[in-house]
């Protein structure tokens, strides 16, 4: 058995510059200060790990648990809100859809999603291209800070999901952080669109069995 692990900004949703907006504007609503919007700057680059060191730096006293459930609620807030104002926007990255529905039906798969961003706000936008998460193992940056320890923690639930030890590990991503991560926990690693060059590489999903092909599978 396999495991497919799979980021979900910038891999099944293009929603980078969304997310740019939105959590910018969150945090600077929330603590009345000016954000850097490039998240290569941040040494973890998940929702929960960008807020924290913007806490830390700024020497921010007040309860960190009470920060982060509100700038999770307004970040969730301003992207349904601009969602709404732009129904006919195309947030699916091509084929995505497809190939979740591709994996769930492959007896030698397992598919999990390992995403950086907050499970509220990840699965907001994997709704709105039309993936249901409901059978799909989950973890997210509301379950840690760091990408390893998501992408870690997906595992262990994948296999308690499925009650298999898996082959193999695969992680989908675009990013560096996600290349870097899947290096440190030994995964094989494919990179979708243009941010990091690999030697297993997608421009989209769109011709997804090309994953097969270049993983030998």
């Amino acid at each position: 058995m396999n495991l497919f692990l799979l980021d979900v900004d910038g891999t099944l949703v293009n929603s980078n510059a969304l997310d740019q907006r939105c959590l910018t504007q969150a945090i600077s609503e929330v603590l009345g200060i000016q954000v850097d919007p490039d998240w290569s700057h941040y040494q973890h680059v998940t929702d929960s790990g960008v807020l924290d060191e913007i806490i830390n730096k700024n020497q921010i006293a007040e309860s960190r648990s009470l920060i982060h459930r509100k700038v999770e609620a307004r970040y969730v807030e301003l992207m349904r809100e601009e969602m709404a104002e732009q129904p006919h926007a195309e947030y699916e990255i091509s084929g995505a859809k497809d190939f979740i529905n591709h994996l769930e039906q492959r007896e030698d798969v397992h598919v999990a999603i390992a995403t950086g961003g907050w499970e509220s706000a990840a699965k907001l936008k994997l709704r709105a291209v039309g993936i249901d998460t409901s059978s799909i193992t989950f973890a997210s940056s509301s379950d840690a800070m760091s990408r390893t320890e998501i992408m870690a923690l997906a595992t262990f639930r994948a296999k308690q999901d499925s009650g298999v030890v898996f082959d193999r590990r695969v992680f989908i991503g675009a990013g560096e952080w996600n290349r870097n991560a899947s290096q440190e926990l030994g995964f094989d690693f494919v990179s979708v669109g243009k941010k990091v060059q690999h030697h297993t590489q997608l421009a989209n999903l769109s011709h997804y069995q090309a994953v097969f092909s270049q993983l030998a599978m």
